[in-house]
Protein backbone atom coordinates (compact mmCIF):
# COMPACT_ATOMS: atom_id res chain seq x y z
CA UNK A 1 0.00 0.00 0.00
CA UNK A 2 2.89 2.63 0.44
CA UNK A 3 3.84 2.85 -3.01
CA UNK A 4 0.26 3.74 -4.32
CA UNK A 5 0.20 6.67 -2.06
CA UNK A 6 2.74 8.61 -4.10
CA UNK A 7 0.95 7.49 -7.42
CA UNK A 8 -2.19 8.23 -6.21
CA UNK A 9 -0.42 12.15 -5.22
CA UNK A 10 1.25 12.20 -8.92
CA UNK A 11 -2.14 11.25 -10.46
CA UNK A 12 -3.58 13.76 -8.41
CA UNK A 13 -1.55 16.12 -9.42
CA UNK A 14 -2.02 15.63 -13.40
CA UNK A 15 -5.69 15.29 -12.38
CA UNK A 16 -5.91 19.12 -10.43
CA UNK A 17 -4.63 20.48 -13.47
CA UNK A 18 -8.59 23.36 -16.22
CA UNK A 19 -12.13 26.14 -16.76
CA UNK A 20 -14.42 26.94 -19.81
CA UNK A 21 -12.12 29.58 -22.08
CA UNK A 22 -11.29 31.43 -24.93
CA UNK A 23 -7.85 31.43 -25.67
CA UNK A 24 -6.13 33.87 -27.96
CA UNK A 25 -4.08 32.94 -30.58
CA UNK A 26 -1.02 31.94 -28.83
CA UNK A 27 -2.70 30.21 -26.07
CA UNK A 28 -5.10 28.11 -28.99
CA UNK A 29 -1.82 27.02 -30.99
CA UNK A 30 -0.02 25.69 -27.83
CA UNK A 31 -3.44 24.18 -26.61
CA UNK A 32 -3.47 22.86 -30.07
CA UNK A 33 -0.41 21.02 -29.82
CA UNK A 34 -1.38 18.74 -26.37
CA UNK A 35 -4.54 16.40 -27.92
CA UNK A 36 -2.91 12.95 -28.59
CA UNK A 37 -2.37 9.64 -26.77
CA UNK A 38 0.65 9.87 -24.30
CA UNK A 39 2.71 7.42 -22.64
CA UNK A 40 4.46 7.26 -19.47
CA UNK A 41 6.74 6.22 -16.57
CA UNK A 42 9.01 6.66 -13.99
CA UNK A 43 9.75 5.94 -10.34
CA UNK A 44 8.48 6.05 -6.97
CA UNK A 45 11.85 6.53 -4.71
CA UNK A 46 11.37 6.42 -0.57
CA UNK A 47 9.34 4.01 1.24
CA UNK A 48 8.16 1.07 -1.15
CA UNK A 49 9.23 2.68 -4.43
CA UNK A 50 8.98 1.08 -7.55
CA UNK A 51 8.26 1.53 -11.25
CA UNK A 52 5.07 3.28 -12.54
CA UNK A 53 3.93 3.32 -16.07
CA UNK A 54 1.03 5.45 -17.51
CA UNK A 55 -1.15 6.17 -20.15
CA UNK A 56 -2.71 9.74 -20.67
CA UNK A 57 -5.10 10.77 -23.43
CA UNK A 58 -5.82 15.15 -24.19
CA UNK A 59 -8.78 15.28 -26.51
CA UNK A 60 -10.25 18.88 -27.59
CA UNK A 61 -9.01 22.56 -28.83
CA UNK A 62 -9.00 25.23 -27.20
CA UNK A 63 -10.48 23.39 -23.87
CA UNK A 64 -8.34 19.73 -23.59
CA UNK A 65 -9.97 17.35 -21.45
CA UNK A 66 -7.65 14.57 -20.32
CA UNK A 67 -8.17 11.36 -18.68
CA UNK A 68 -5.54 8.82 -17.54
CA UNK A 69 -4.20 5.56 -15.81
CA UNK A 70 -0.98 5.23 -13.72
CA UNK A 71 0.17 1.35 -12.90
CA UNK A 72 2.18 0.92 -10.21
CA UNK A 73 2.32 -3.00 -10.91
CA UNK A 74 0.51 -5.00 -7.55
CA UNK A 75 -1.15 -2.06 -6.38
CA UNK A 76 -3.21 -1.35 -9.20
CA UNK A 77 -4.08 1.20 -11.67
CA UNK A 78 -5.09 5.40 -10.29
CA UNK A 79 -7.21 6.82 -12.44
CA UNK A 80 -7.43 10.77 -13.07
CA UNK A 81 -9.30 13.24 -15.18
CA UNK A 82 -10.02 16.54 -15.57
CA UNK A 83 -9.55 19.44 -17.82
CA UNK A 84 -6.61 22.26 -19.07
CA UNK A 85 -7.76 25.53 -20.55
CA UNK A 86 -6.28 29.20 -21.16
CA UNK A 87 -8.94 31.61 -19.68
CA UNK A 88 -9.06 35.04 -21.27
CA UNK A 89 -10.51 37.22 -18.40
CA UNK A 90 -7.83 35.34 -16.39
CA UNK A 91 -5.06 35.62 -18.53
CA UNK A 92 -3.37 32.46 -17.32
CA UNK A 93 -3.48 29.20 -18.06
CA UNK A 94 -5.66 26.95 -15.91
CA UNK A 95 -5.73 23.45 -15.10
CA UNK A 96 -9.29 22.06 -12.96
CA UNK A 97 -9.96 19.05 -11.62
CA UNK A 98 -11.94 17.58 -8.26
CA UNK A 99 -13.29 21.06 -7.61
CA UNK A 100 -9.60 22.35 -7.51
CA UNK A 101 -7.81 24.78 -10.11
CA UNK A 102 -4.14 25.35 -10.36
CA UNK A 103 -2.49 28.29 -12.31
CA UNK A 104 -0.13 27.68 -14.87
CA UNK A 105 2.70 30.31 -15.34
CA UNK A 106 4.19 30.15 -19.51
CA UNK A 107 8.14 29.37 -19.13
CA UNK A 108 9.83 29.56 -22.78
CA UNK A 109 8.02 26.81 -24.77
CA UNK A 110 6.47 25.30 -22.09
CA UNK A 111 3.79 25.94 -19.03
CA UNK A 112 4.14 24.70 -15.93
CA UNK A 113 1.40 23.79 -13.07
CA UNK A 114 2.81 24.29 -9.06
CA UNK A 115 0.49 23.22 -6.61
CA UNK A 116 0.74 21.95 -2.87
CA UNK A 117 -0.85 19.18 -1.99
CA UNK A 118 -2.71 18.21 1.57
CA UNK A 119 -4.89 14.66 1.49
CA UNK A 120 -5.28 11.65 4.09
CA UNK A 121 -1.91 10.15 2.28
CA UNK A 122 -0.19 12.75 3.23
CA UNK A 123 1.37 16.01 2.16
CA UNK A 124 3.72 17.64 -0.63
CA UNK A 125 4.58 19.58 -3.85
CA UNK A 126 3.65 18.43 -7.34
CA UNK A 127 5.19 20.40 -10.68
CA UNK A 128 3.34 19.59 -13.86
CA UNK A 129 5.73 20.77 -16.80
CA UNK A 130 3.35 20.81 -20.25
CA UNK A 131 5.41 21.08 -23.83
CA UNK A 132 4.74 20.36 -27.27
CA UNK A 133 7.28 16.81 -27.37
CA UNK A 134 6.47 16.23 -23.19
CA UNK A 135 4.69 16.40 -20.28
CA UNK A 136 6.58 15.70 -16.84
CA UNK A 137 5.15 15.08 -13.55
CA UNK A 138 7.66 15.28 -10.14
CA UNK A 139 5.90 15.15 -6.42
CA UNK A 140 7.76 15.31 -3.63
CA UNK A 141 5.47 14.35 -0.59
CA UNK A 142 5.83 13.13 3.02
CA UNK A 143 3.14 10.40 3.98
CA UNK A 144 0.72 11.25 7.01
CA UNK A 145 1.04 7.84 8.37
CA UNK A 146 4.63 7.29 8.79
CA UNK A 147 5.99 10.16 8.24
CA UNK A 148 8.66 9.11 5.28
CA UNK A 149 9.55 10.73 2.63
CA UNK A 150 8.67 10.04 -1.23
CA UNK A 151 9.18 11.34 -4.61
CA UNK A 152 7.51 10.58 -8.32
CA UNK A 153 9.11 11.32 -11.30
CA UNK A 154 7.19 10.29 -14.49
CA UNK A 155 7.71 11.81 -18.01
CA UNK A 156 5.03 10.95 -21.06
CA UNK A 157 5.83 11.25 -24.93
CA UNK A 158 3.24 10.87 -27.34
Amino acid sequence: MRLVLPLAAAAAALALFASPVLAGSAETAFLSKLPGTWTGGGTITGGDGGAVKCTLTLTGSDKISFKGTCDAGSYGPQTYSGALTYSDAAKQYQARSNGETVVGIKSGSSVIFKSKMKTVAGTGDSIMKLSANAIVIDVDMTRADTGDRMKSHITFTK
